[in-house]
């Protein structure tokens, strides 16, 4: 097989697997769409796995910066086109993204902003802690990879799991 056939190959599996398609059909489509022999199916679909979890490993300033400047975009857009709705939309989702409306829902009562955001963070790290502890020891994908692919890969196995019951069932 050829380069540009294995990068095409690698490309149609990728799009399969975040088709939402199950394990069992991945495979077989990888057989028999793909043209791939029943030996290198597990081999290629962990490749195709491998680029998925870096695609998904995305750096989050950066876009940021892409989703602020698309919406500046069409507010510039609608303000030319006398689009008002659409302009104060766009506004509102900048101010979302740059993160404008954080001092004016702290408001003046309780918990400084600084506090409130440091017990939020905790309590996001408590919970991804929580969810580390459960999906790692599951041993479903190496430990260097991301919590969420580990999430993602247990995830389909238990839509798998629920699919096969309901084939069994019907």
């Amino acid at each position: 097989m050829n380069q540009a056939n294995e990068t095409s190959n690698m490309d149609k599996i990728v799009l399969l697997m975040v088709s939402g398609i199950s394990k069992v059909d991945l495979g077989n489509a990888c057989v028999t769409k793909l043209g791939l022999k029943p030996n290198e199916v597990a081999d290629a679909i962990a490749l195709a796995r491998r680029r998925l979890t870096l695609a998904a490993d995305y750096n989050r300033d950066e876009q940021i910066g892409t989703a602020i400047t698309r919406m500046n975009d069409i507010y510039g857009r609608a303000i030319r086109a006398g689009d008002i709705k659409t302009a104060v939309t766009a506004q509102r989702e900048i101010n979302k993204l740059m993160d404008l409306y954080r001092e004016a829902a702290g408001g003046t009562g309780g918990a400084s902003g600084s506090e409130s955001d440091g017990s939020a963070i905790d309590e996001v790290r408590n919970e991804l802690a929580a969810i580390r502890d459960h999906l790692l020891p599951l041993g479903l994908a190496d430990e260097s990879y991301p919590l969420r692919e580990h999430a993602r890969i247990t995830a389909d196995l238990i839509r798998d799991h629920h699919n096969g019951r309901d084939e069994e069932g019907a």
